[in-house]
């Protein structure tokens, strides 16, 4: 077959329509499903192309309407494992709850792990992700000795921080971009017998990263907030503590089939209006704000997600943004108090509002620093004062030092994201470097100028 006038034969090419999980970009995409490595390969070297996992991530990264989509779901083999130092070579289609699930049957577990369990090892790899206490355990980076990629000349490197270390390093949260990552492999560590959860009722933000901070080494640590005027900021820290009374069994992940789905049909409304949002934080507030502790599976700790079906599908068709900053421990105070008048003011509708404790270095394009990182989920982005909020909300967070997480919002232009990551030019010429011509290429890519 032909597609654009190159020369397709060889394998198959078909139409599909495809959209970002957050619903704001959608795009009929070309898609190849290869099943063997020289399919992957079998591309015309000039045929701009981008590796698709499961197709979770909230923005596109992983399609657009100039590139091939290379799906890896067929990749998803655990080629081999060593039981006695928890190492771990697995596909980069292999989705991380099936890799935790076949770890844990094993006593060990990946510490980092991103909400959706659908999501690709190759897509924590190429979005760097954080878990549930990124300060404890870093980004996924820490995790992975070595990566195969297919790169843009068609050639398959192996590189690790010693061997091609530039590639390596600028693979994590490089988009997808310096190339199709076909393999990897991983250090685990050894799970917490059993996990307690400590709830810790808090005032508002600047209360929340006070008790973020003095929890630094629990296992899972992260809030959930209110996001109404007047309330802003109310909610509570979950901070997930190993305890010293052990399961009668190990922790496992139940099946395949409680996993959120990739895509959640939407509600035919929007359920997150007004009321909705009041109903939603009062019966939060009457579940899990009161102080507290009670025994959490692992299992339910990794992936609360998992309970999260109805909450996605109340965004309706209009669908959610979410903005991701992670502001400078000095400067969170004076972003927070900012941030609540400004809410008073504009009085946006916030679904929820996510806070988490972060004490890496930024690096590229990697969601990491030291501060408190919120994720404010924001229905209806599409209506004028919704809109309107998300940009006076990145003004706010540039104001006090912010980070946006570029693979979480897709509201983001290049200008914006040039000021929310320090050293953007560099990065983005380190990425050049691995993509000659800009083979490998996304809506994300584009929309950020990458």
């Amino acid at each position: 077959m032909r597609a654009g006038g190159t020369d397709m034969r060889g394998f198959a090419l078909a139409d599909v329509d495809l959209a970002s999980f957050d619903r704001q970009f959608r795009a009929q995409s070309r898609m190849q499903r290869p099943d063997r490595y020289r399919l992957i390969e079998a591309l015309p070297r000039d045929a701009q192309r981008i590796a698709r996992g499961s197709g979770v991530s909230y923005v596109a990264a992983s399609f657009g309407a100039d590139a091939i989509s290379q799906s890896l779901e067929a990749f998803d083999r655990v080629l081999a494992f060593d039981e006695t130092t928890g190492r771990l070579e697995v596909e980069a289609g292999a989705r991380i709850g099936d890799v935790q699930r076949f770890a844990l049957a094993r006593g060990w577990y990946l510490p980092v792990a991103p909400g959706h369990p659908a999501a690709t090892i190759g897509g924590c790899i190429a979005a760097d992700v954080h878990g549930k206490n990124p300060a404890r355990d870093g980004t996924f980076r820490s995790l992975v000795e070595r990566i195969e990629l297919c790169t843009a000349g068609a050639e398959t490197v192996v590189a690790d921080p010693s061997m091609h270390g530039d590639l390596f390093a600028a693979t994590f949260a490089g988009f997808g971009l310096t190339g199709t990552i076909t393999r990897a492999t991983l250090r685990l560590a050894r799970p917490p017998a059993a996990l307690v959860m400590r709830r810790v009722p808090v005032a508002n933000l600047v209360d929340a990263a006070r008790v973020l901070r003095e929890a630094a080494n629990a296992p899972v640590l992260y809030g959930w907030h209110d996001g109404r005027p007047g309330r802003f900021g109310r909610g509570v820290i979950r901070i997930g503590l190993a305890s010293d009374v052990a399961d009668a069994t190990p922790p496992r992940m139940p099946s395949a089939a409680s996993d959120l789905p990739r895509l959640v049909e939407p509600m035919p409304f929007t359920l997150w209006n007004r009321a909705g949002i009041a109903a939603a934080n009062t019966w939060l507030d009457a579940r899990w704000c009161r102080a507290g502790q009670a025994p959490l599976p692992l299992a339910s700790a990794l992936f609360p997600l998992n309970d999260a079906r109805a909450y996605f599908a109340g965004f309706g068709k209009a669908g959610l943004v979410e903005a991701q900053w992670l502001v400078p421990h000095a400067r969170f105070d004076a972003f927070a108090g900012a941030l609540s008048e400004r809410v008073a003011r504009d009085r946006p509708r916030i679904a929820l509002i996510a806070s988490k404790l972060f004490a890496g270095s930024a690096q590229g394009f990697a969601f990491d620093g030291a501060g408190i990182a919120l994720a404010i989920q924001i229905p209806s982005p599409s209506d004028a004062r919704q809109r309107a909020f998300l940009e006076s909300l990145a003004e706010i967070a540039l104001a006090h030092g912010g980070r946006a997480n570029l693979i979480k919002e897709s509201t983001l232009d290049a200008a914006t994201a040039v000021r929310a990551i320090v050293g953007f030019d560099a990065a983005r010429a380190r990425l050049a470097a691995c993509n000659p011509g800009g083979l490998h290429t996304s809506e994300l890519a584009r929309r950020l100028a990458l």
